[in-house]
C-alpha cells in the first residue's frame, strides 16, 4: 500500500477549482501564528482527550497547518492529508485504529512518528459549502468518540470559519469587531460540556460559563463567590489545594478533580489548570478549563490490572526500556535496551553513567533535563536525542522518560526507540513536498520560497532578471501525439534546461507547459543569451516562447513575476518561438 490518502474528490458536486478560490480569498496560507487559533486548537485536544490537534487548510498541493498542538509539522504534501480526506467527504471523518485502515498502511506518521494510531477530521466548511480544510484530532492508541466529542469538533470547526471571516473583515470598525469576537468567545465560552472559569488569588471566581452554572445548581451567579459557597467542604479543600499549587510553580498543570452533579452523581474531570498574570508577570489569579472524563475514568480503572501485567512483561517488551537513578547511573536496562546500547549484558552497563550514551557535545543539554524530569513529577513525551552506542555509532533516537519507583529510589523511567530510518523518511517527504512529481524540478511554492530571501539584496550592481518560458503549441502536440508523448516533452525539456544554467539559478515548473527561471546577478541583457541557450533545449522539434524581465527594489515578486508573464504574451502574439522583455 502506497499511504496515499487523498483523491481529490471526484464528486459531481465537489469543485475543486471554486473551493481554492474560496480559500485563496482568506489570505491564511503561510501566515503567522495567532492565539485565537491555537486556543481553538488546545480546547480541541482537551475536549476529545487527545494529545495532538491541529486545525489544517487543503490547498491545491499540501495541507498546510495554520495551529497545531502536540504536532511539530506546517506543511504535509496533500496525498498524505488527513484533512483531504475530510475536505473531500464533506464530513466528519474518524479512523478509529489506522492500522485496520487499508488506504493508512504504509503512511509514514503510522508506521514511523509518532506512530498515530486513530485520527478524526472535522471539514471547515463556509456558507457557500466550500471545504476549506478541517480540525483534526489525533492520538497514538486506538479510540472512538463519543457523540459529545463530535459535537464539540463541529462546533470547533465552525468557530475557525468565524475567525477566518473575522480576520476578512478587519477593516471594519473596531467595535462591530469586538463584537463579533465577543459573540464567537461567548460561543466557545457557552459549550454545553466543558466547564471554563477563572478564579482570582483569594478563590472568588471572577468568570465561570454556563456549563458550570449549570452543574452547581447554585441558582445564582458564581461570581464573586468561592469554592465553599458552591460544594461539599471537602471537594472545595481540593480545588483549593490545586490552585495554590498553579499560583506557586506557576506552571500550567492538569488534575483529576471530582465534581457532584445536580443529581447526586459523581464525575471525574480532567482539569488543565494556570496562572493567569498581569503585565509586570504577577500571578493574579488562576484559569482552568474541565472536561468530564468519567466514562475514560472507570475505564482505565477497569484496565489497571491488565496494565500492572503488562508491567512485569517489560522484560519481554520489545522496546528498549533504561532506569536512570538519581545519581545519573543506569540502575535497569532490559534485553532490547542491552541492544540498542550495543553491550553484551546487563551487567556491561550496570551502575554506569547515563551520560556514557550521550555524545560530548549534548551531555550539557541531557543532563539538565533529566535533573528537571528527576525535581519534578513531569513526564516527557516524544523528546528527539541522539544515543551513542559502545561501539561509538549514533542513532537518532526519541524518548519517553517518566519518574517512577524502582527498587524504592525515586528514578527516571526512559521509553527509547530507533527514529533514525522514520527521520529519513521524513525528509524524503519533505523533498517530495516541493518537487514536481513529473519533472523532477522544483514546483511552484518551492520556487517561491527559495527566490523571495533574494529580493531585498537586488540592486543594480546585484540585479535579477526572472523568465516565463511557454512550451508552443503544447496542447495541440498532447491532443495528437497523446499524453504520454505530452509527458516525455516536459520532461525531456526540464532535464535539458536544468543541465544548461548555473548552479545559482533557480528553475521550477510553473504549471502545465509553463516554467520559470530566476537568475540572480544577472541583468536583463546579459540574460538574453542565457535564455537563447534554454530556447535551443526544446526537444522534438517543438519550441517555446519566453517573456523575461528585471526585478524592480521595491517590487513585489507577483509583481515581477506578472510583468514576465505580460512579456511572454507578447512574445506569443509576435508569433512565438522568441523572447520578449518588459
Amino acid at each position: 500500500m502506497s499511504g496515499k490518502l487523498s483523491s481529490r474528490g471526484s464528486s459531481p458536486e465537489y469543485d475543486e477549482t471554486a473551493r481554492l478560490r474560496a480559500l485563496a480569498s482568506f489570505e491564511i496560507l503561510d501566515t503567522a501564528p495567532e492565539e485565537s487559533f491555537d486556543g481553538l486548537t488546545e480546547l480541541a485536544a482537551a475536549v476529545c482527550d487527545v494529545p495532538m490537534a491541529f486545525i489544517g487548510f487543503v490547498d491545491a498541493d499540501r495541507q498546510w497547518i495554520k495551529s497545531g498542538h502536540g504536532v511539530g509539522l506546517t506543511d504535509v504534501a496533500r496525498e498524505m492529508s488527513f484533512c483531504a480526506i475530510a475536505v473531500e467527504d464533506g464530513a466528519l471523518v474518524e479512523i478509529g485504529d489506522t492500522h485496520a485502515d487499508a488506504r493508512l498502511a504504509g503512511h509514514p506518521m503510522v508506521t514511523g512518528a509518532p506512530h498515530l494510531r486513530f485520527c478524526a477530521a472535522m471539514p471547515i466548511v463556509t456558507a457557500d459549502g466550500h471545504r476549506l480544510g478541517a480540525v483534526c484530532v489525533l492520538d497514538r492508541r486506538p479510540r472512538t468518540l463519543t457523540d459529545a466529542q463530535r459535537r464539540h469538533l463541529h462546533t470547533l470547526a465552525r468557530q475557525v470559519l468565524v475567525l477566518l471571516e473575522l480576520r476578512s473583515r478587519a477593516k471594519e470598525p473596531d467595535s462591530e469587531l469586538a463584537r463579533q469576537r465577543q459573540r464567537m468567545l461567548s460561543g466557545v465560552l457557552d459549550h454545553p460540556d466543558v466547564l471554563v472559569f477563572a478564579k482570582d488569588v483569594d478563590g472568588r471566581f471572577v468568570m465561570a460559563n454556563r456549563a458550570l452554572q449549570d452543574v452547581t445548581n447554585a441558582g445564582r451567579s458564581l461570581v464573586g463567590g468561592t469554592d465553599d459557597d458552591f460544594f461539599e467542604k471537602d471537594i472545595a479543600e481540593h480545588y483549593r489545594r490545586n490552585d495554590r499549587q498553579i499560583m506557586t510553580t506557576r506552571e500550567r498543570q492538569v488534575f483529576s478533580e471530582e465534581v457532584v452533579h445536580p443529581d447526586g452523581s459523581v464525575h471525574i474531570y480532567r482539569s488543565t489548570k494556570f496562572p493567569l498574570t498581569d503585565e509586570f508577570g504577577e500571578v493574579i489569579g488562576v484559569g482552568g478549563v474541565s472536561t468530564d472524563v468519567t466514562e475514560l475514568a472507570a475505564a482505565r480503572a477497569a484496565h489497571a490490572a491488565a496494565e500492572e501485567r503488562w508491567r512485569a512483561l517489560v522484560e519481554q517488551s520489545q522496546d528498549p526500556v533504561v532506569v536512570v537513578d538519581t545519581e545519573g547511573r543506569i540502575a535497569y536496562v532490559n534485553p532490547a535496551g542491552v541492544a540498542l546500547l550495543g553491550v553484551a549484558s546487563a551487567e556491561d552497563v550496570a551502575l554506569v553513567s547515563a551520560m556514557d550514551f550521550v555524545p560530548e557535545r549534548i551531555r550539557s543539554v541531557t543532563q539538565a533535563l533529566l535533573d528537571e524530569t528527576l525535581s519534578t513529577t513531569g513526564i516527557v513525551r516524544s523528546q528527539r536525542g541522539v544515543l551513542r552506542r559502545h561501539d561509538g555509532t549514533e542513532l537518532l533516537v526519541e524518548f519517553n522518560a517518566t519518574v517512577v519507583k524502582h527498587s524504592g529510589e525515586r528514578s527516571v523511567q526512559l521509553e527509547v526507540r530507533d527514529v533514525s530510518e522514520a527521520v529519513a523518511a521524513h525528509a524524503a517527504l519533505k523533498h517530495s513536498a516541493s518537487t514536481d512529481p513529473l519533472t523532477g524540478v522544483l514546483n511552484r511554492s518551492a520556487w517561491d520560497a527559495q527566490v523571495t530571501p533574494l529580493l531585498a539584496s537586488v540592486s543594480e550592481a546585484s540585479p535579477l532578471t526572472v523568465a516565463v518560458i511557454d512550451l508552443d503549441n503544447f496542447k495541440g502536440y498532447n491532443d495528437t501525439r497523446g499524453h504520454t508523448a505530452g509527458d516525455l516533452l516536459l520532461q525531456q525539456f526540464a532535464g535539458a534546461a536544468g543541465a544548461s544554467i548555473r548552479q545559482q539559478d533557480i528553475f521550477a515548473r510553473w504549471g502545465g507547459e509553463e516554467f520559470i527561471l530566476a537568475l540572480p546577478g544577472t541583468d536583463p541583457q546579459r540574460a538574453q543569451t542565457m535564455l537563447n541557450r534554454i530556447r535551443a533545449c526544446v526537444p522534438f522539434g517543438q519550441t517555446c516562447s519566453i517573456g523575461y524581465t528585471g526585478h524592480r527594489p521595491g517590487d513585489t515578486l507577483t509583481e515581477t513575476v506578472v510583468r514576465a508573464d505580460k512579456a511572454l504574451y507578447e512574445a506569443k502574439s509576435r508569433g512565438r518561438d522568441q523572447l520578449a522583455r518588459r
